[in-house]
Protein backbone atom coordinates (compact mmCIF):
# COMPACT_ATOMS: atom_id res chain seq x y z
CA UNK A 1 0.00 0.00 0.00
CA UNK A 2 1.41 3.76 -0.88
CA UNK A 3 -0.19 5.12 2.04
CA UNK A 4 1.90 2.60 4.44
CA UNK A 5 4.61 2.85 2.27
CA UNK A 6 4.54 6.73 3.00
CA UNK A 7 4.13 6.43 6.49
CA UNK A 8 7.57 3.83 7.34
CA UNK A 9 9.89 6.60 5.32
CA UNK A 10 9.21 9.24 7.36
CA UNK A 11 11.44 9.98 9.82
CA UNK A 12 8.99 10.70 12.86
CA UNK A 13 6.89 7.77 12.70
CA UNK A 14 5.16 8.02 15.90
CA UNK A 15 3.75 11.66 15.30
CA UNK A 16 2.59 10.50 11.92
CA UNK A 17 0.69 7.36 13.17
CA UNK A 18 -0.74 9.77 15.65
CA UNK A 19 -2.13 11.11 13.13
CA UNK A 20 -3.86 8.57 11.34
CA UNK A 21 -5.01 6.63 14.47
CA UNK A 22 -6.59 9.91 15.49
CA UNK A 23 -8.03 9.89 12.48
CA UNK A 24 -9.24 6.55 12.49
CA UNK A 25 -10.59 6.51 15.79
CA UNK A 26 -10.90 10.25 17.39
CA UNK A 27 -9.14 9.22 20.48
CA UNK A 28 -7.03 11.86 22.68
CA UNK A 29 -5.33 9.47 23.96
CA UNK A 30 -3.67 8.06 21.19
CA UNK A 31 -0.48 9.94 21.18
CA UNK A 32 0.68 8.41 24.45
CA UNK A 33 -0.72 5.21 23.88
CA UNK A 34 0.98 4.85 20.20
CA UNK A 35 4.37 6.75 22.22
CA UNK A 36 4.07 3.69 24.93
CA UNK A 37 3.34 0.72 22.31
CA UNK A 38 5.24 1.98 19.17
CA UNK A 39 8.73 3.54 20.37
CA UNK A 40 9.94 5.34 17.85
CA UNK A 41 11.83 2.58 14.68
CA UNK A 42 10.02 -0.10 16.67
CA UNK A 43 8.77 -2.74 13.97
CA UNK A 44 5.19 -2.34 15.31
CA UNK A 45 5.64 0.64 13.55
CA UNK A 46 5.51 -0.63 10.03
CA UNK A 47 2.78 -3.43 11.13
CA UNK A 48 0.46 -0.59 12.49
CA UNK A 49 0.94 1.34 9.15
CA UNK A 50 -0.14 -1.72 7.01
CA UNK A 51 -2.90 -2.53 8.96
CA UNK A 52 -4.54 1.69 9.23
CA UNK A 53 -3.77 1.09 5.23
CA UNK A 54 -5.88 -1.67 4.82
CA UNK A 55 -8.08 -1.26 7.27
CA UNK A 56 -9.08 2.16 5.75
CA UNK A 57 -9.00 1.17 2.16
CA UNK A 58 -11.85 -1.69 3.17
CA UNK A 59 -14.01 1.02 4.63
CA UNK A 60 -14.01 3.15 1.72
CA UNK A 61 -14.00 0.52 -1.03
CA UNK A 62 -17.60 -0.24 -0.94
CA UNK A 63 -18.73 2.78 -1.47
CA UNK A 64 -16.01 4.29 -4.21
CA UNK A 65 -13.59 1.92 -5.98
CA UNK A 66 -16.14 0.84 -8.18
CA UNK A 67 -16.60 4.56 -9.70
CA UNK A 68 -13.69 6.34 -8.93
CA UNK A 69 -13.80 10.16 -9.15
CA UNK A 70 -17.24 9.87 -11.44
CA UNK A 71 -20.17 8.38 -9.87
CA UNK A 72 -22.70 7.78 -12.69
CA UNK A 73 -25.52 10.02 -11.27
CA UNK A 74 -22.84 12.53 -10.97
CA UNK A 75 -21.67 12.30 -14.51
CA UNK A 76 -25.22 12.04 -15.82
CA UNK A 77 -25.52 15.63 -14.11
CA UNK A 78 -22.57 16.83 -16.31
CA UNK A 79 -23.17 15.84 -19.35
CA UNK A 80 -26.91 17.64 -19.00
CA UNK A 81 -25.18 20.82 -17.86
CA UNK A 82 -23.28 20.48 -20.83
CA UNK A 83 -25.81 19.28 -23.44
CA UNK A 84 -27.60 21.96 -22.75
CA UNK A 85 -24.54 24.49 -22.95
CA UNK A 86 -25.68 26.06 -26.24
CA UNK A 87 -29.04 27.13 -24.24
CA UNK A 88 -27.75 28.17 -21.11
CA UNK A 89 -24.21 28.97 -20.92
CA UNK A 90 -24.11 28.04 -17.40
CA UNK A 91 -22.37 25.04 -15.99
CA UNK A 92 -24.28 24.66 -12.37
CA UNK A 93 -23.24 28.47 -11.13
CA UNK A 94 -20.99 29.72 -13.44
CA UNK A 95 -21.17 31.27 -16.65
CA UNK A 96 -19.50 29.51 -19.36
CA UNK A 97 -18.41 31.09 -22.83
CA UNK A 98 -19.65 28.60 -25.75
CA UNK A 99 -19.16 28.37 -29.47
CA UNK A 100 -22.56 27.00 -30.97
CA UNK A 101 -23.13 26.30 -34.48
CA UNK A 102 -26.70 25.75 -36.16
CA UNK A 103 -29.55 25.14 -34.82
CA UNK A 104 -30.70 22.30 -31.89
CA UNK A 105 -31.98 18.99 -33.91
CA UNK A 106 -35.38 18.11 -33.90
CA UNK A 107 -35.68 16.01 -36.46
CA UNK A 108 -37.77 12.78 -36.41
CA UNK A 109 -35.54 10.60 -33.23
CA UNK A 110 -33.73 7.46 -35.19
CA UNK A 111 -33.05 4.10 -33.36
CA UNK A 112 -32.53 0.57 -34.19
CA UNK A 113 -30.72 -1.50 -31.69
CA UNK A 114 -29.66 -5.09 -32.98
CA UNK A 115 -29.76 -7.93 -31.09
CA UNK A 116 -26.58 -9.13 -32.46
CA UNK A 117 -25.20 -6.25 -30.40
CA UNK A 118 -27.61 -5.66 -27.60
CA UNK A 119 -26.45 -8.20 -25.45
CA UNK A 120 -22.59 -6.48 -24.47
CA UNK A 121 -24.04 -2.78 -25.40
CA UNK A 122 -27.21 -2.49 -23.96
CA UNK A 123 -26.01 -1.42 -20.37
CA UNK A 124 -27.42 0.27 -17.76
CA UNK A 125 -24.77 2.75 -17.98
CA UNK A 126 -25.02 2.77 -21.67
CA UNK A 127 -26.40 6.50 -23.04
CA UNK A 128 -26.33 5.68 -26.54
CA UNK A 129 -24.60 3.50 -29.26
CA UNK A 130 -24.16 3.10 -33.27
CA UNK A 131 -22.39 0.77 -34.48
CA UNK A 132 -21.74 0.86 -38.57
CA UNK A 133 -20.55 -1.52 -41.17
CA UNK A 134 -19.36 -0.60 -44.52
CA UNK A 135 -20.91 3.16 -43.93
CA UNK A 136 -23.97 2.26 -42.73
CA UNK A 137 -25.55 2.51 -39.53
CA UNK A 138 -26.23 -1.53 -38.19
CA UNK A 139 -27.49 -0.93 -34.45
CA UNK A 140 -28.44 2.57 -33.13
CA UNK A 141 -29.77 2.53 -29.86
CA UNK A 142 -30.57 5.12 -26.93
CA UNK A 143 -31.38 5.22 -23.26
CA UNK A 144 -34.79 6.19 -23.30
CA UNK A 145 -35.41 5.91 -19.26
CA UNK A 146 -32.92 9.19 -19.16
CA UNK A 147 -34.72 10.55 -22.20
CA UNK A 148 -31.38 10.20 -24.32
CA UNK A 149 -32.50 10.00 -28.12
CA UNK A 150 -30.87 10.60 -31.52
CA UNK A 151 -30.98 14.57 -31.36
CA UNK A 152 -29.74 14.57 -27.80
CA UNK A 153 -26.31 16.60 -28.06
CA UNK A 154 -23.96 14.74 -26.41
CA UNK A 155 -20.54 15.81 -24.58
CA UNK A 156 -18.03 13.59 -26.07
CA UNK A 157 -15.14 14.06 -23.22
CA UNK A 158 -11.74 13.29 -24.36
CA UNK A 159 -12.81 12.17 -27.38
CA UNK A 160 -13.01 16.39 -28.04
CA UNK A 161 -8.92 16.25 -28.66
CA UNK A 162 -9.08 13.95 -31.60
CA UNK A 163 -11.18 16.95 -33.16
CA UNK A 164 -8.71 19.40 -32.24
CA UNK A 165 -6.17 16.86 -34.44
CA UNK A 166 -7.84 16.85 -37.04
CA UNK A 167 -7.94 20.75 -37.22
CA UNK A 168 -4.16 20.34 -37.03
CA UNK A 169 -4.11 18.13 -39.66
CA UNK A 170 -6.57 20.19 -41.74
CA UNK A 171 -3.49 22.80 -41.16
CA UNK A 172 -1.19 20.93 -42.35
CA UNK A 173 -2.87 20.04 -45.93
CA UNK A 174 -3.91 23.68 -46.39
CA UNK A 175 0.12 24.67 -46.59
CA UNK A 176 -0.74 27.02 -43.65
CA UNK A 177 1.57 24.41 -41.45
CA UNK A 178 4.71 23.09 -43.53
CA UNK A 179 6.01 20.38 -41.09
CA UNK A 180 4.84 18.34 -38.36
CA UNK A 181 8.49 18.45 -36.36
CA UNK A 182 8.21 22.32 -36.66
CA UNK A 183 8.26 24.19 -33.55
CA UNK A 184 5.00 25.54 -31.81
CA UNK A 185 6.25 28.61 -31.17
CA UNK A 186 7.40 29.54 -34.81
CA UNK A 187 3.52 29.28 -35.50
CA UNK A 188 1.96 30.70 -32.56
CA UNK A 189 3.55 34.18 -30.99
CA UNK A 190 1.68 33.27 -27.39
CA UNK A 191 3.40 29.97 -27.25
CA UNK A 192 6.54 31.61 -28.34
CA UNK A 193 6.31 33.72 -25.22
CA UNK A 194 5.59 29.91 -23.28
CA UNK A 195 7.85 27.02 -22.60
CA UNK A 196 6.06 25.35 -25.51
CA UNK A 197 8.33 27.74 -27.82
CA UNK A 198 10.34 25.24 -28.78
CA UNK A 199 8.24 22.14 -28.68
CA UNK A 200 7.61 20.03 -31.61
CA UNK A 201 3.85 20.15 -33.10
CA UNK A 202 4.15 16.15 -33.23
CA UNK A 203 5.41 15.87 -29.70
CA UNK A 204 1.79 17.95 -28.54
CA UNK A 205 0.45 15.87 -30.78
CA UNK A 206 1.26 12.94 -28.68
CA UNK A 207 1.02 14.49 -25.54
CA UNK A 208 5.13 14.18 -25.42
CA UNK A 209 5.81 17.86 -24.81
CA UNK A 210 7.29 16.85 -21.32
CA UNK A 211 5.97 19.91 -20.12
CA UNK A 212 3.53 18.80 -17.61
CA UNK A 213 4.89 16.52 -14.40
CA UNK A 214 4.15 12.89 -15.06
CA UNK A 215 0.91 11.51 -13.91
CA UNK A 216 -2.47 14.15 -13.61
CA UNK A 217 -1.79 15.82 -9.79
CA UNK A 218 -2.34 19.38 -11.02
CA UNK A 219 -4.76 18.98 -13.86
CA UNK A 220 -7.99 20.10 -11.99
CA UNK A 221 -6.43 23.45 -11.36
CA UNK A 222 -4.81 23.71 -15.20
CA UNK A 223 -8.98 22.55 -16.37
CA UNK A 224 -10.58 25.16 -14.19
CA UNK A 225 -8.62 28.22 -15.06
CA UNK A 226 -9.26 27.20 -18.85
CA UNK A 227 -12.62 26.83 -18.31
CA UNK A 228 -13.29 29.57 -16.17
CA UNK A 229 -15.26 27.82 -12.89
CA UNK A 230 -14.94 27.79 -9.58
CA UNK A 231 -12.11 30.03 -7.82
CA UNK A 232 -11.49 31.46 -11.36
CA UNK A 233 -15.59 32.12 -12.23
CA UNK A 234 -14.90 35.11 -14.84
CA UNK A 235 -11.63 34.73 -15.49
CA UNK A 236 -11.44 31.99 -18.32
CA UNK A 237 -8.09 32.05 -19.83
CA UNK A 238 -6.05 29.50 -21.71
CA UNK A 239 -3.08 31.03 -22.41
CA UNK A 240 -2.47 31.96 -18.59
CA UNK A 241 -3.52 28.23 -17.84
CA UNK A 242 -0.42 27.12 -20.21
CA UNK A 243 1.57 29.75 -18.56
CA UNK A 244 0.87 28.32 -15.01
CA UNK A 245 3.80 25.95 -16.36
CA UNK A 246 7.85 28.11 -16.08
CA UNK A 247 9.68 25.23 -17.26
CA UNK A 248 9.61 21.54 -18.60
CA UNK A 249 9.26 18.99 -16.35
CA UNK A 250 11.38 16.39 -18.46
CA UNK A 251 12.81 16.84 -22.11
CA UNK A 252 10.25 16.62 -25.06
CA UNK A 253 10.09 13.12 -26.55
CA UNK A 254 10.97 11.07 -23.94
CA UNK A 255 7.79 10.08 -22.12
CA UNK A 256 4.30 10.34 -22.59
CA UNK A 257 1.96 12.00 -19.84
CA UNK A 258 -2.23 11.93 -20.61
CA UNK A 259 -2.60 15.66 -19.26
CA UNK A 260 -4.79 18.54 -21.12
CA UNK A 261 -2.09 21.30 -21.04
CA UNK A 262 -0.66 19.87 -24.79
CA UNK A 263 -4.19 19.82 -26.21
CA UNK A 264 -4.87 23.43 -25.15
CA UNK A 265 -1.20 24.53 -26.40
CA UNK A 266 -2.73 22.91 -29.74
CA UNK A 267 -5.83 25.34 -29.94
CA UNK A 268 -3.66 28.15 -29.36
CA UNK A 269 -2.10 26.77 -32.02
CA UNK A 270 -4.82 26.31 -34.37
CA UNK A 271 -6.47 29.49 -33.55
CA UNK A 272 -3.39 31.90 -34.35
CA UNK A 273 -2.16 29.76 -37.74
CA UNK A 274 -6.28 29.91 -38.95
CA UNK A 275 -6.97 33.04 -37.51
CA UNK A 276 -10.17 31.91 -35.99
CA UNK A 277 -11.00 29.46 -32.51
CA UNK A 278 -10.11 25.97 -33.29
CA UNK A 279 -14.29 25.27 -33.03
CA UNK A 280 -14.93 27.60 -35.53
CA UNK A 281 -12.13 26.03 -37.70
CA UNK A 282 -13.09 22.14 -36.92
CA UNK A 283 -16.69 23.18 -38.01
CA UNK A 284 -15.73 25.23 -40.99
CA UNK A 285 -13.36 22.43 -42.53
CA UNK A 286 -13.78 18.95 -40.60
CA UNK A 287 -17.84 19.09 -39.20
CA UNK A 288 -19.16 20.44 -42.69
CA UNK A 289 -17.46 17.38 -44.69
CA UNK A 290 -19.65 15.15 -42.27
CA UNK A 291 -21.88 16.31 -39.65
CA UNK A 292 -25.92 15.75 -40.57
CA UNK A 293 -27.70 17.11 -37.54
CA UNK A 294 -26.32 20.51 -38.31
CA UNK A 295 -25.87 21.69 -34.79
CA UNK A 296 -22.99 21.31 -32.33
CA UNK A 297 -21.38 23.40 -29.46
CA UNK A 298 -17.42 23.92 -27.84
CA UNK A 299 -16.81 25.30 -25.14
CA UNK A 300 -14.10 28.78 -25.06
CA UNK A 301 -12.53 31.04 -22.79
CA UNK A 302 -13.20 34.76 -22.46
CA UNK A 303 -11.53 35.32 -25.36
CA UNK A 304 -13.37 32.61 -27.28
CA UNK A 305 -10.16 30.31 -27.33
CA UNK A 306 -11.44 26.77 -27.41
CA UNK A 307 -11.56 24.97 -24.56
CA UNK A 308 -9.86 21.67 -26.59
CA UNK A 309 -9.26 18.82 -23.88
CA UNK A 310 -12.98 18.21 -23.86
CA UNK A 311 -16.46 19.62 -23.75
CA UNK A 312 -17.35 19.27 -28.21
CA UNK A 313 -20.78 18.09 -27.91
CA UNK A 314 -22.49 16.49 -31.15
CA UNK A 315 -25.46 13.96 -31.62
CA UNK A 316 -24.76 10.39 -31.12
CA UNK A 317 -24.61 10.33 -35.18
CA UNK A 318 -22.62 12.87 -35.68
CA UNK A 319 -20.17 11.46 -33.29
CA UNK A 320 -20.46 8.24 -35.43
CA UNK A 321 -19.94 10.16 -38.62
CA UNK A 322 -16.90 12.09 -37.52
CA UNK A 323 -15.49 8.52 -36.97
CA UNK A 324 -16.70 7.37 -40.27
CA UNK A 325 -15.08 10.51 -42.03
CA UNK A 326 -11.66 9.90 -40.79
CA UNK A 327 -11.71 5.98 -41.63
CA UNK A 328 -12.74 6.74 -45.22
CA UNK A 329 -10.06 9.51 -45.20
CA UNK A 330 -7.68 6.91 -44.33
CA UNK A 331 -9.03 4.55 -46.81
CA UNK A 332 -8.99 6.84 -49.40
CA UNK A 333 -5.25 7.69 -48.59
CA UNK A 334 -5.93 11.53 -48.32
CA UNK A 335 -3.56 14.59 -46.52
CA UNK A 336 -5.96 13.90 -43.95
CA UNK A 337 -6.11 10.29 -43.59
CA UNK A 338 -2.72 10.03 -44.35
CA UNK A 339 -2.11 12.45 -41.23
CA UNK A 340 -3.88 10.31 -38.72
CA UNK A 341 -2.39 7.13 -40.55
CA UNK A 342 0.90 8.60 -39.27
CA UNK A 343 -0.45 8.73 -35.77
CA UNK A 344 -1.29 5.08 -35.80
CA UNK A 345 2.26 4.09 -37.33
CA UNK A 346 4.55 6.35 -35.09
CA UNK A 347 1.80 6.01 -31.78
CA UNK A 348 3.92 6.24 -28.45
CA UNK A 349 3.59 3.65 -25.62
CA UNK A 350 1.79 4.78 -22.74
CA UNK A 351 2.71 2.58 -20.47
CA UNK A 352 -0.87 1.07 -19.91
CA UNK A 353 -2.05 -2.75 -19.28
CA UNK A 354 -4.48 -2.48 -21.98
CA UNK A 355 -1.39 -2.16 -24.76
CA UNK A 356 -2.61 1.17 -25.97
CA UNK A 357 -0.23 3.66 -27.60
CA UNK A 358 -1.01 7.21 -28.20
CA UNK A 359 -0.54 8.82 -31.60
CA UNK A 360 -2.38 12.09 -32.97
CA UNK A 361 -4.81 13.05 -29.88
CA UNK A 362 -6.14 9.77 -30.26
CA UNK A 363 -5.42 6.05 -29.13
CA UNK A 364 -4.15 2.95 -30.62
CA UNK A 365 -5.71 -0.65 -29.50
CA UNK A 366 -4.79 -3.77 -31.98
CA UNK A 367 -8.30 -4.53 -33.02
CA UNK A 368 -8.14 -8.35 -34.61
CA UNK A 369 -4.24 -7.94 -34.17
CA UNK A 370 -4.10 -4.74 -36.75
CA UNK A 371 -3.51 -1.13 -34.83
CA UNK A 372 -6.73 0.69 -34.68
CA UNK A 373 -7.52 4.75 -34.23
CA UNK A 374 -9.26 5.07 -31.18
CA UNK A 375 -11.28 7.80 -29.67
CA UNK A 376 -11.63 8.07 -25.85
CA UNK A 377 -13.31 9.97 -23.35
CA UNK A 378 -13.59 9.73 -19.89
CA UNK A 379 -16.25 7.75 -18.06
CA UNK A 380 -16.81 5.66 -21.20
CA UNK A 381 -17.10 7.53 -24.21
CA UNK A 382 -15.43 5.24 -27.19
CA UNK A 383 -15.19 5.16 -30.94
CA UNK A 384 -13.45 2.57 -32.10
CA UNK A 385 -12.38 2.78 -36.14
CA UNK A 386 -11.92 -1.08 -37.27
CA UNK A 387 -10.41 -0.41 -40.59
CA UNK A 388 -9.24 -3.37 -41.64
CA UNK A 389 -12.86 -4.98 -40.87
CA UNK A 390 -14.82 -1.26 -42.54
CA UNK A 391 -16.38 -1.24 -38.80
CA UNK A 392 -17.01 1.03 -36.57
CA UNK A 393 -18.13 1.21 -32.59
CA UNK A 394 -19.74 4.08 -30.57
CA UNK A 395 -20.29 4.19 -27.26
CA UNK A 396 -21.48 7.63 -25.03
CA UNK A 397 -21.63 6.28 -21.22
CA UNK A 398 -21.77 7.42 -17.55
CA UNK A 399 -19.50 4.76 -16.35
CA UNK A 400 -17.31 2.05 -17.74
CA UNK A 401 -18.08 -0.45 -15.95
CA UNK A 402 -20.42 -2.68 -18.14
CA UNK A 403 -21.63 -5.68 -17.44
CA UNK A 404 -19.65 -7.07 -20.29
CA UNK A 405 -16.50 -5.52 -19.04
CA UNK A 406 -14.61 -2.74 -18.50
CA UNK A 407 -14.80 -0.54 -21.40
CA UNK A 408 -11.10 0.88 -20.75
CA UNK A 409 -9.73 -2.58 -20.66
CA UNK A 410 -11.89 -4.52 -22.90
CA UNK A 411 -13.02 -1.85 -25.97
CA UNK A 412 -10.69 -3.33 -28.33
CA UNK A 413 -12.64 -7.00 -27.71
CA UNK A 414 -15.84 -5.25 -27.30
CA UNK A 415 -14.96 -4.22 -31.45
CA UNK A 416 -13.85 -7.75 -32.31
CA UNK A 417 -17.70 -8.96 -31.05
CA UNK A 418 -19.19 -6.84 -34.18
CA UNK A 419 -18.01 -9.65 -36.54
Amino acid sequence: CGFARHVISLQNETLILFFVYRMAFNSSNSSLLISKFFPRGSPMVRFFAMFMCLLLSALSMGSVAAFADHPPEKLFRNFKAFGQLGETGQLGPFTVNVARFGNLPDGPATSGPNSDFTGFLDDKFNLASIVMKEGAIIHEAYNDTRKIDSNTPLLGMSMSKTAVAAAVGSLICAGKIAKIDDRAGAYSGSLAETVFADVTIRNLLQMNSGVSPLGRGDEKIFNWKARGVNKFHGQASVRDALRLYKSASRPQGETMNYHSTDTLALSVLVEEVSGMPASHYFHEKVYSAFGKSGYMHWTGDKSGTTVSFSDLSMTARDWAYFGAYLMGEMERQTCLGNFFRDGIENAVSTGRKNGSRYGYQSWVFDVHGTPALVMQGHGGQFIVLDQANRTLLLTISINEEYAAGNLFANIHKFAERLQ
